[in-house]
C-alpha cells in the first residue's frame, strides 16, 4: 500500500500488527493518556531497556537498543526547558515512520521548542519520511491542538487509513519530511 503523502516515492506498509503497542512513558515522565500522575506500563519493558542514542544542546534521545534491529523501536525525546523542567515526547519508529504521542500541555512554549528540536533531529539523523503525532480524541485541548499542528504543516489523517496503527480513540496528524534525492541520515537510529 502506498502512502499518499510521498511525492514520487512510496512506502510499503508491512503489517498492522507492527504497531499494536503504544509508545510507553519513561520513568521520569509523570504523564499518562488519562491525565493521571504515574507511569504507564506495557509489555514493552521498563526504562532500563532504553539507551542514550544522542545528546546535544537541550535534547537527549533515548532508544531501545538499535543493534537489536527490532521493529518498532521506542524513541524518547527529552528536552531540557530549564534546569528544573523538561519536556518528553514518546514515540515509536517503524518502517520510515515515527509515531509521537503529544504530551499534555503541548501548547506551552517549552513543548514547541522541544518539538522543533525533535523534528530537526528526526530529519537530520534518521531515515524517517513521515512523522505522525497522536492524541486522545477526548482531550479538552483537541481543537487548539488541531489548529496549532495544522499551522505547523501537519495534516489530519482519516482514522481508517491503512498506514495507521490500530489505536482506539486517537486522532492522528502527519508531517511529511522533505527529503532530497540521495539523502542519507548522518546517524541511523
Amino acid at each position: 500500500m502506498t502512502v499518499p503523502w510521498q511525492s514520487g516515492r512510496g512506502i510499503i506498509y508491512k503489517e498492522r500488527e507492527d504497531l499494536t503497542l503504544r509508545p510507553r512513558y519513561c520513568l521520569q515522565c509523570s504523564e499518562s493518556p488519562a491525565g493521571l500522575q504515574g507511569v504507564r506500563s506495557t509489555e514493552q519493558g521498563d526504562h532500563d531497556q532504553l539507551k542514550e542514542l544522542y545528546s546535544a544542546g537541550n535534547l537527549t534521545v533515548l532508544a531501545t537498543d538499535p543493534l537489536l534491529h527490532q521493529d518498532p523501536v521506542q524513541l524518547d525525546f527529552h528536552f531540557r526547558c530549564t534546569p528544573q523542567t523538561s519536556t518528553h515526547w514518546h514515540g515509536l519508529l517503524c518502517d520510515h515512520r515515527l509515531f509521537l504521542d503529544i504530551p499534555y500541555q503541548a501548547l506551552d512554549q517549552g513543548n514547541w521548542e522541544s518539538l522543533t528540536a525533535t523534528l530537526e533531529y528526526v530529519e537530520e539523523k534518521t531515515n524517517v519520511d513521515l512523522v505522525f503525532v497522536s492524541f486522545q480524541n477526548n482531550r479538552n485541548d483537541r481543537g487548539a491542538l488541531l489548529r496549532a499542528f495544522s499551522y505547523m504543516g501537519f495534516e489530519v489523517v482519516r482514522p481508517d487509513h491503512p498506514v495507521l496503527p490500530p489505536w482506539d480513540n486517537v486522532i492522528f496528524m502527519v508531517y511529511p519530511l522533505e527529503r532530497e534525492l540521495g539523502h542519507l541520515p548522518s546517524e541511523p537510529p
